[in-house]
């Protein structure tokens, strides 16, 4: 990191803002990208003066912007026709269908807290954009999300600092704590379906 953060600040401030903006974009484009690492860059550079805090802030939040759109188009476009044409057994019309349903339902409250479940975005945004829910509204939602969660991470930098261990300390912290309500939430619904399933069995 510290490597990485002196051969950052050596170049020109606006290859900083290229480089850090395309790294951001990708995070919605790949799930591969550690797209909070970039954003904690970011939120370091700025605080330390290197980078323009509005101007970093605003480039963050275009960057996740113009990914969310391009994963919900390609995904719009192409996936679900492919599913459908197929029609496989694991992936059905009638399962299509029922999903739909389903994140029409829960979907847009995820799409709006993308941005603070971390390893998620990525999936959220390709299945709105696979299932077509609506794109306005979808936008609409991610770009408060990303606003949010982006402004506090900018804020976060600017108040410490120099201190970017300590940036990464609380968001590693947070990143626990919500992957393991994320976890708790999902066991406990499994274990709530496998009971009433076994119930409607024995009836």
């Amino acid at each position: 990191m510290d490597n990485l953060l002196l051969s950052l600040e050596s170049l020109p401030i606006i290859i900083i803002y290229a480089i850090l903006f395309i790294l951001l974009f990708m995070e919605y484009v790949t799930p591969f990208v550690p797209g909070d690492t970039f954003l904690v860059i970011s939120a370091y550079l700025a605080g330390v003066g290197t980078l323009n805090p509005i101007l970093t802030l605003f480039l963050v939040i275009a960057a996740n912007i113009f990914g969310f759109i391009m994963v919900y188009y390609f995904a719009c476009k192409w996936g679900r026709e492919y599913f459908e044409r197929r029609n496989f057994r694991f992936f059905s019309h009638e399962k299509i269908i029922k999903t739909e349903n389903h994140f029409k339902k829960y979907g847009y409250w995820l799409i709006f807290v993308n941005r603070f479940l971390p390893g998620t975005r990525f999936f959220i945004t390709l299945t709105a954009g696979f299932l077509k829910i609506d794109f306005k509204k979808s936008l609409l939602l991610n770009t408060l999300s990303v606003i949010l969660w982006s402004s506090f991470l900018m804020s976060l930098g600017i108040v410490i600092g120099k201190n970017i261990e300590e940036i990464k300390s609380i968001l590693s912290r947070y990143n626990i704590l919500i992957t393991s309500i994320v976890f708790t939430i999902i066991a406990g619904y499994i274990i709530f379906w496998l009971i009433k399933n076994s119930k409607a069995r024995a009836n």
